[in-house]
């Protein structure tokens, strides 16, 4: 089942990324962007479990997919895929036209998921990350 997140399951969205997101976003981070009132996050529940998390920052026409972490023991059950899904419908209906995100270099897996939802690679972040790595910024539209 996919459900909304809300300012109030910061902790959880941070439990989730802690498994498997080295550069994802800090507590005080998470809080301010949902004050924003421009910040979206749905999950995947299982059991009334958190499994998996997706968070996007939405502007106008545009928006980011800042993060989307499935915990190792539930992975390669599409439930990314479902919750990128979800969130193309719901900024399709907010009337956002462009969606953005930006991938490590060496995350096949998920280079081939985004590529199979309707990514496209339009650029490169050279030395993007704290480790050097180089980050692909990719686009779908909406």
């Amino acid at each position: 089942m996919i459900v909304e997140l809300f300012s109030h399951n910061v902790d959880s969205i941070l439990e989730i990324y802690a498994s498997d997101f080295k550069d994802g976003w800090n507590r005080g981070q998470l809080l301010s962007a949902f004050s924003s009132g421009r910040f979206v996050s749905f999950a995947v529940k299982k059991n009334d479990k958190i499994v998996s998390v997706i968070t996007c920052s939405v502007s106008f026409e545009e928006a980011d997919l800042e993060g989307i972490v499935t915990l190792k023991e539930h992975k390669n059950k599409g439930y990314a895929k479902a919750l990128i899904e979800h969130l193309i419908a719901f900024l399709k209906e907010k009337k956002v036209e462009k969606l953005f995100l930006e991938v490590r270099e060496g995350n096949l897996s998920a280079i081939n998921l985004y590529k199979k939802v309707g990514f496209n690679q339009i650029s490169i972040r050279k030395k993007y990350y704290q480790n050097g790595e180089n980050a692909l910024i990719m686009v779908k539209e909406i």
